[in-house]
């Protein structure tokens, strides 16, 4: 499948924005990729199911909103997700892209140090 040029917009208020013509404002967060439209509806997939644990909105209407475990665990599926996200744009992403998320530090090329290691 050929590749095509996308921009994928991850401003927190609308974050699941996959264009493909670059979007000429400052204040967006963008990113150039190249995918196939397989690729492309895989970083839908996950844009769309990381920004559903963002704000789970049947916590806004109940109390389980006050519960921390809930919360946390909403938390940590949203880092889970954004992590998957980032890699995939950093996977796809041109080399510009490529170099900004890495003076950026948004991704870490370096094996992560304070992971336990398996038994052996």
């Amino acid at each position: 499948m050929e590749k095509q040029t996308y921009y994928v917009n991850l401003n927190p208020i609308s974050m699941d924005d996959i264009s493909s013509v670059e979007i000429p404002d400052s204040t967006l967060i963008q990113y150039e990729i190249e995918a196939t439209k397989e690729e492309l509806e895989k970083l839908d997939f996950l844009l769309d199911e990381t920004q559903d644990h963002d704000l789970e909105a049947s916590n806004l209407f109940t109390f389980r909103h006050f519960d921390e475990s809930i919360e946390e665990t909403d938390r940590h599926e949203f880092q889970k997700g954004m992590d998957a996200v980032l890699q995939m744009i950093y996977d796809l992403g041109t080399p510009k892209t490529k170099q900004q998320m890495e003076e950026a530090g948004i991704v870490n090329k370096e094996e992560k140090r304070n992971m336990k290691r398996p038994p052996h």
